[in-house]
């Protein structure tokens, strides 16, 4: 297992108490694989992520669980272990990344520091060399390393920090919103380009984002995450053909497929928990038209479905007869 979130929870300490930002959640990324962490804004994404590779600190947040990478375990790396792992074990791609990069320095530079800080053997010679083959992989011409990040263009930005990320040569790529602030061709070609690389070069992704249908069409599996639990969890084609949980379906309905007829989109009514005060039951049975007195009252176990699990009193196992999921 590339990467296995056990059990993780995340709390926030505010002046009027600790907010629940993530409740209880398992993520696993098999090698080589790209799965998809979908939700709206707050639901608990980037946090789970950031806190699982300790980018998030105590005493501003509590966690508890188990997360390894590569086997080995998180939460056990001291602080000079950390450092060592990440860009070569695992690296981000974070949100705004196309703010990510140094507004002063020229992209070769900001390599250079990235390879000097993590290789025992640099040389200036063999960086220039890598930092020139990462650009070819991005489709980057090898002139705009010498470029200051305002001289280059979205889409160009982009890719830079995609090819930071992959400076090292990491079992794992976490990329938060990559596409977010661009053009809608710009995102299309930023996506195609990050399974491409994903496929050729065999390294392991977590695609964070709200948009459920882009990752239905290019992710392995999807985890979707609500008021900071998971509500659906499963291989993208079993989603795709029939989506169990009503916030699946909402998320789905919400944004235009990549491909196929127009249809009509429909927003999601309501707004998500407070988490300073989490609901007893279903985090989303304030909004959810098949609500019922229990959803409030009990929040439904994650149940598994043949290879799918579903978060929801109203799910059963006939819900999976001919949908493809063997129960």
């Amino acid at each position: 297992m590339t990467f296995s979130v056990q059990d993780v929870s995340v709390s926030y300490p505010t002046s009027r108490g600790w907010v629940q930002a993530v409740r209880n959640v398992d993520l696993q990324i098999r090698p080589g694989e790209l799965v998809g962490l979908a939700g709206e804004s707050g639901s608990g994404k980037s946090t789970l992520v950031l806190a699982a590779t300790r980018v998030l600190k105590a005493p501003a947040v509590s966690v508890t669980g188990r997360v390894e990478i590569m086997g080995q375990d998180v939460f056990a790396w001291s602080d000079k272990e950390l450092r060592a792992q990440r860009w070569q074990t695992f690296s981000f791609v974070t949100q705004s990344a196309m703010n990510a990069l140094n507004p002063v320095m020229r992209v070769r530079a900001q390599m250079h520091d990235a390879m000097r800080a993590h290789d025992p053997h640099y040389q200036k010679a063999k960086a220039d060399k890598r930092c020139e083959e990462v650009l070819r992989i991005v489709e980057v011409p090898a002139a705009k390393l010498d470029s200051y990040p305002h001289q280059l263009s979205g889409g160009q930005r982009q890719r830079m920090v995609i090819a930071l990320a992959l400076l090292l040569q990491p079992q794992l790529v976490i990329m938060d919103e990559p596409t977010t602030a661009l053009d809608v061709v710009a995102q299309r070609e930023i996506i195609a380009l990050i399974r491409r690389l994903q496929r050729e070069l065999g390294f392991a992704v977590l695609l964070i984002t709200h948009d459920l249908s882009l990752l239905l069409e290019v992710a392995d599996a999807v985890t979707v995450m609500y008021g900071g639990r998971v509500m659906e969890s499963g291989r993208s084609h079993e989603l795709l053909r029939k989506a169990s949980h009503p916030y699946s379906r909402a998320l789905i309905h919400s944004f235009p497929p990549l491909h196929g007829a127009m249809q009509r989109q429909e927003g999601i009514p309501g707004t998500p928990p407070d988490m300073l005060n989490p609901p007893l039951g279903c985090p989303f049975a304030a909004r959810c038209v098949m609500a019922t007195k229990e959803c409030g009252e009990q929040m439904p176990p994650l149940t598994r479905y043949g290879d799918r699990l579903v978060a929801c009193h109203h799910v059963s196992e006939q819900d999976f007869q001919g949908a493809g999921v063997i129960v």
